[in-house]
């Protein structure tokens, strides 16, 4: 049995696209692994209410009983999977070794650390453990390893703390995500010979490194309107052409010096990817954009939203296949998946957004009318009075055992007909009614009132994806620098 475990290193919010896949897509074994399976991402309008920074660190894992297989984009038609894939050997237990391997501004890595991360890697990855494995992994694994001690460093210099409680609640959603138990978990580690220590180190310094990015930049992120506008044109220039749906690995070349490791990485995934590892599997342990959250998935996309020489190498490429290493003017290293085309489907509707506060006065049904037609007199005039959503103190004590609280934000077509037909006529600020209820008398109070557009909600999207980009890159660039200024001696 594999094992796919993801984590947030570099994605400090979660990717949101403005178009959605559909339910049920049948997709390459390769792409068959975790949320992207039969998942629907959600349209702009879906999306507006989905604003999540990640605050905690909550690893994606994926149990999988065969191995993957995929194409690149040369060769164009997959390879059948073969039979059901052997029962894997165990693991041979690596030795408590104690050896330093790396010294981080006096902080120790040992060998142990090392070993137990390549075992890591490659359970998460689908890559059976061999000795030429390992040693392809450790390289990979000692830098994640260095990179987390100087995140917790940073981290506890910021005064960002991680708890024991909620390493353990990120490792339960793990658990419970995948419908596990802890032993039946617990096993799977062992057999790869895996501690679960190990995976707990490594949910730690995510949270921490998240927390510390987001309040460093989170008030800082600045997308100009420039930027928003050519994006929305472009993608109105390929309206009507057919969308992608699309999942990625971008490794970054931050520097000069990166270029030849990053190729040499991006090259060593494909070649994984081709043998049978899981691509989502990949993208969550080692890809540097956004999308690695959600194992690479972008949802879909039109020409004209990825970089050009993406987009050239996406239009040649059939569904089902993967491209080999891609080097983009921009970011750094690429391997892109096509998992499906369809036509652009027609744009959502306009959707008018409210959001509601109420007076309410209880009346069960068995009340009289005479005693209805005063509470409701009195309401109206009390409706008169009120400007604004605060609390209405002159209303409340004017009225017998009227309560005021929030009904909430909802599209106005989700209100029953006599809601409906009284918040329509109010501005923001006034109030209306009363509407009758079988459990008493409704004053409604309008506090905001947003009309989205197919265009405004486009524009939202574009700019949160922007700024999930910006807030990406910064976070590189701020370990980048933690790397420039830390001692790291390499043993």
């Amino acid at each position: 049995m594999g094992l796919a475990i993801g984590g947030f290193r570099h994605n400090l919010a979660t990717p949101r696209r403005f178009s959605y896949c559909r339910p049920g897509t049948m997709l390459h074994p390769a792409f068959q692994d975790g949320p992207e399976r039969g998942a629907a991402s959600p349209r702009p309008n879906e999306r507006s209410s989905m604003r999540i920074l990640v605050l905690t660190a909550i690893t994606a894992l994926t149990l999988s009983l065969g191995t993957a297989f995929v194409t690149d984009a040369s060769a164009q038609t997959p390879r059948p999977p073969g039979g059901k894939p052997p029962a894997a050997a165990p693991v041979p237990q690596m030795p408590n070794d104690v050896a330093i391997a790396a010294v981080v501004n006096e902080q120790v890595v040992t060998e142990y650390d090392v070993g137990q991360r390549v075992r890591l890697l490659l359970v998460t990855t689908g890559v059976p453990y061999t000795p030429q494995a390992a040693q392809a992994a450790r390289l990979t694994a000692l830098r994640a390893l260095v990179d987390e001690i100087l995140q917790l460093q940073e981290a506890a210099k910021q005064g960002v703390t991680v708890t024991d409680q909620e390493v353990e609640q990120s490792f339960q959603q793990v658990l419970e995500s995948n419908k596990v138990t802890a032993e039946q978990f617990n096993e799977i580690l062992a057999r790869a010979g895996v501690s679960a220590d190990t995976l707990k180190r490594q949910l730690r310094a995510e949270s921490a490194w998240n927390r510390t990015v987001l309040r460093r930049y989170q008030g800082r992120l600045s997308v100009g309107d420039e930027q928003v506008q050519a994006a929305i044109d472009r993608i109105k220039a390929n309206a009507g052409r057919p969308e992608s749906l699309v999942s990625e690995i971008m490794i970054a070349v931050d520097n000069p010096e990166q270029e030849a490791q990053a190729q040499a990485l991006t090259q060593q995934l494909f070649d994984q990817i081709r043998a049978g590892a899981r691509f989502s599997a990949l993208a969550r342990q080692y890809s540097q954009a956004p999308s690695a959250a959600n194992g690479g998935d972008i949802g879909w996309i039109l020409p004209g939203q990825l970089a050009p020489e993406l987009d050239t190498t996406l239009a040649q490429m059939q569904t089902n296949t993967v491209s080999p290493p891609i080097r983009a003017a921009t970011g750094g290293w690429y391997i892109i998946g096509l998992r499906d085309r369809r036509q652009t489907p027609p744009p959502p509707p306009d959707v008018t957004m409210v959001e509601i506060k109420q007076v309410f006065v209880p009346a069960n049904i068995s009340t009289d009318d005479a005693t209805i037609a005063s509470l409701t007199e009195r309401m109206q005039a009390a409706a008169a009075d009120i400007d604004g959503c605060g609390v209405p103190r002159d209303a409340l004590e004017a009225l017998p055992d009227a309560t005021f609280g929030e009904v909430g934000r909802l599209n106005i077509k989700d209100l029953p007909a006599e809601y409906r037909a009284v918040v329509q006529t109010l501005k923001v600020g006034q109030a209306g009614g009363p509407v009758r209820s079988t459990d008493g008398l409704h004053l409604l109070v309008l506090c905001e009132r947003e009309e989205q557009t197919p265009d405004n909600m486009m524009r939202d999207a574009v700019q949160r994806s922007l700024e999930d980009q910006q807030l990406a890159m910064l976070a590189r660039r701020y370990l980048r620098d933690l790397r420039r200024t830390a001692t790291i001696e390499v043993r």
